[in-house]
């Protein structure tokens, strides 16, 4: 009786053994499969970019290759429905100076790097962003606004036409990414672009100025 014993004791022991290194086993696939090396993500995002007037819808998507554990890079495509721009111009009639509001509609197209900063196993995973690409307007047609002189009310101008242009631009920022499981997750993300050369202006070309986004979306780990 007491060998059956021992020996269903030891039966029973191997096999809580065998459920307890299979279960810890799996957790730790599991957490080490939710941030890895090799896998592809590919993704959709909304959110606001902001110029120098107000906040506007913008959107886009991107994918992004893990080369390393944390380092991550991708290619993006973002449309911004209209950023906000001023140019100085001067009335040729009397000399005096006045400033066009209006917003030029861009797209942006560009390359770079996502460096994840993995908190041990956890599935909230903060990232920095560095990219660079290309921004394009295409040629159209904007109403500005102006003030004849200071203090005086906003005029508007008839349609004008703005000239198509692309230009080189850099953006970085950073932002979080929430593994939800091994294959799908969500992220938020802010980021700063700045444009250089000469963008496509009314009279004469605007200097660039510096605009930012923040958005937020999901993705997918194809592998």
């Amino acid at each position: 009786m007491f060998n059956r014993a021992l020996w269903y004791l030891r039966r029973r022991g191997l096999q809580c053994a065998l459920v307890a290194s299979a279960s810890v086993s799996l957790a730790n696939a599991q957490a080490v499969s939710t941030v890895r090396s090799g896998s592809f993500e590919i993704g959709g995002f909304a959110g606001a970019s902001y110029g120098i007037d107000q906040f506007r819808v913008m959107g886009g998507g991107n994918v992004t290759f893990a080369a390393k554990k944390w380092l991550l890079p991708y290619a993006e495509f973002s449309y911004f429905p209209g950023i906000g721009r001023t140019q100085q111009e001067i009335f040729p009639s009397t000399g005096l100076p006045y400033t066009l509001h209006y917003a030029v509609p861009l797209t942006d197209f560009h390359g770079g790097v996502h460096i994840r900063l993995p908190i041990r196993e956890s599935p909230i995973v903060p990232y920095l962003a560095f990219g660079i690409g290309e921004l394009h307007s295409s040629a159209t047609t904007i109403v500005a606004t102006y003030q004849p002189v200071p203090g005086a009310p906003t005029v508007s101008t008839p349609p004008l036409p703005l000239a198509a242009g692309t230009n080189l631009a850099i953006n970085m920022g950073g932002g979080i990414r929430f593994y939800l499981s091994q294959r799908f997750g969500i992220r938020v993300e802010a980021k700063a672009y700045k444009p250089f050369g000469n963008m496509p202006g009314l009279v004469g070309n605007a200097p660039p100025e510096v605009f930012g986004k923040v958005e937020g979306g999901f993705f997918f780990q194809l592998r």
